[in-house]
C-alpha cells in the first residue's frame, strides 16, 4: 500500500511523539559512544525540547512536517525547514534542512522514507532552495547508506569534545 503523504498542521504535533520516542531509542543504541561525551536526556526530556523547536520552527511558513500516513497509523515524518545560510558554495543565500526523518520500525524497507525525503525536496525546490543539509548521527551507518542512495554527498563532519567544564 503506498502511503499517503500530507502537511501536518502544527496543533497536531503531539502525535509525533511516539515515533520521536521510537527514533531516540535508535539513537540511544546507535550512539552508544557519546556517553563518554554526555549521556543522553531522558526520552520525555528529548521530546519536549523537540516538541518546542517545532512549534518554533512551524511558524516559519516554508517549514513543513510531511507525515506518512498508512490506514489508521502515522508510518513516519519528516520535518524540513530553510534556514539562511551565506557561504562559499553558489547553491543561494539558502538552504533546506532536514531536522527530523524517522520511519517506524515495522515500515522501513517500504518507500516511506524515500517519500517523505521526496515531498521535502519538492518542498524546497518549489521555494527556489537548491539544496538540503541532513545530519546523521555518527554510527548510524544505515542512514547514511540510504541517503547516499537518495543523493546525498558528505560535506561537512561535525564532533563533538569535551572541554572540562
Amino acid at each position: 500500500m503506498e502511503p499517503m503523504i500530507s502537511v501536518l498542521a502544527a496543533h497536531d504535533i503531539d502525535g509525533l511523539r511516539p515515533l520521536w520516542l521510537q527514533l531516540q531509542a535508535h539513537h540511544r543504541q546507535v550512539g552508544s559512544h557519546l556517553e563518554a561525551v554526555a549521556p543522553m536526556r531522558a526520552p520525555e526530556d528529548t521530546w519536549r525540547v523537540r516538541r518546542d523547536l517545532y512549534l518554533e520552527w512551524l511558524r516559519s511558513p516554508l517549514t513543513r512536517a510531511f507525515t506518512a500516513d498508512g490506514g489508521n497509523r502515522l508510518l513516519g515524518y519528516a520535518m524540513v525547514r530553510v534556514a539562511e545560510s551565506p557561504g562559499s558554495w553558489q547553491w543561494g543565500e539558502r538552504v533546506g534542512v532536514l531536522e527530523t526523518l524517522v520511519v517506524d520500525a515495522d515500515a522501513r524497507g517500504g518507500g516511506i522514507g524515500q517519500a517523505l525525503v521526496s515531498a521535502a525536496r519538492d518542498h524546497l525546490a518549489q521555494h527556489g532552495v537548491q539544496v538540503m543539509n541532513i545530519s546523521v548521527l555518527a554510527g548510524n551507518d544505515a542512514a547514511h547508506r540510504f541517503y547516499e542512495r537518495e543523493g546525498a554527498t558528505a560535506f561537512v563532519r561535525t564532533m563533538v569534545m569535551p572541554t572540562g567544564g
